[in-house]
């Protein structure tokens, strides 16, 4: 059975919405205000020479590890978005990560290696394990969550991005305008797909486990951040 035209409306809102609740949004929110005071707070310095540098470094290689290689979340989910109403959005959101990837890469260079800390080994192997499940998801042939999985990407990727641009100021690098769908054309999109229960469903499964480990990725680098603060 199908859903009413006002149903699907309040779904692909709400889509938005919950996306923005379950996202990144705490974890990059306190990583910026650190990099924030501690270029201005003179009590904060003798930290920040070690764990500014060692931060900016965490961001930039382990969001390059997760995103940034060819194929990623965007294009895996690309090959089982069969709708025909997807493809703009998919090719708007495929061509601009492409672009976010080259920034990814350049503001990893800038940034040099990781700070090594106690359990640096593990740390690697839950990021790579974090990769690969984002990547599942989004290749999933369950009918809406690949969908569900690269929609939530975008929209938590844009979340994440104020922190990459503050990252390439203090760098030095320059960091290009950031071109995937913005939120209205993200939510009319899950408005379009959101055309029976079940492929509601799964859009909300794949979107909510894809938040799920961008969590998990964030609270990683946070966790790093905060032990080394208390050293």
């Amino acid at each position: 059975m199908g859903l009413t035209a006002s149903n699907r409306l309040e779904f692909g809102q709400q889509f938005v919405a919950n996306a923005a609740e379950q996202g990144c949004g705490p974890f990059v929110a306190q990583l910026a205000s650190f990099l924030e005071k501690s270029a201005n707070t003179p009590e904060l310095r003798m930290q920040a020479k070690i764990c500014r540098p060692a931060l900016m470094a965490d961001v930039a290689h382990f969001m390059n590890v997760c995103f940034g290689r060819h194929p990623g979340v965007i294009d895996h989910a690309g090959q089982k978005m069969v709708d025909q109403e997807a493809r703009q959005w998919l090719t708007l959101a495929i061509d601009s990560f492409a672009l976010e990837r080259i920034f990814l890469n350049r503001l990893t260079i800038a940034a040099g290696p990781v700070h090594r800390q106690i359990g640096q080994d593990r740390v690697n192997a839950i990021v790579e394990n974090q990769s690969r499940s984002m990547e599942m998801l989004a290749s999933s042939d369950r009918v809406g969550c690949p969908a569900g999985a690269a929609m939530a990407f975008a929209l938590d990727w844009q979340r994440s991005r104020p922190l990459l641009d503050q990252i390439a100021l203090i760098l030095g690098i320059e960091a290009p305008a950031c071109l995937l769908p913005a939120a209205d054309l993200t939510a009319d999109l899950a408005t379009i797909l959101a055309q029976k229960p079940a492929v509601q469903r799964a859009m909300v499964f794949g979107s909510e486990q894809l938040l799920a480990q961008q969590r998990g990725l964030w609270q990683v680098i946070a966790a790093r951040h905060n032990a080394l603060l208390a050293e």
